[in-house]
């Protein structure tokens, strides 16, 4: 036999649903940054279909891979001649 579906869960369950701590569920709906919240008497609970609106809201495209360069290492300590001419060569171009 298959269990009934829940159609509002608790904090707890809504917590685990969205891979959250229930502290930080409760701090993103006191802030008023979290999922629609249904209160019924003193209990608060969460529609399903609020959890799924709250996950497309916060949903964003992968970013694009960009080909770049890595970063150039800084060296240690100071220039030597040759990186001291490079980089005064680098300044001096002509406009």
């Amino acid at each position: 036999m298959t269990a009934p579906l829940k159609l509002l869960l608790d904090y707890d369950e809504a917590a685990s649903a969205l891979s959250l701590s229930r502290a930080a569920l409760r701090d993103l709906v006191y802030k008023g940054r979290g999922p629609a919240v249904t209160r019924i008497g003193r209990r608060t609970l969460f529609a399903f279909k609020d959890l799924e609106e709250f996950v497309d809201r916060h949903r964003e495209a992968a970013p694009l891979p960009t080909p770049t360069s890595p970063p150039a290492k800084r060296g240690r300590g100071r220039p030597n001649i040759a990186q001291k001419m490079l980089r005064d060569a680098a300044f001096d171009r002509p406009s």
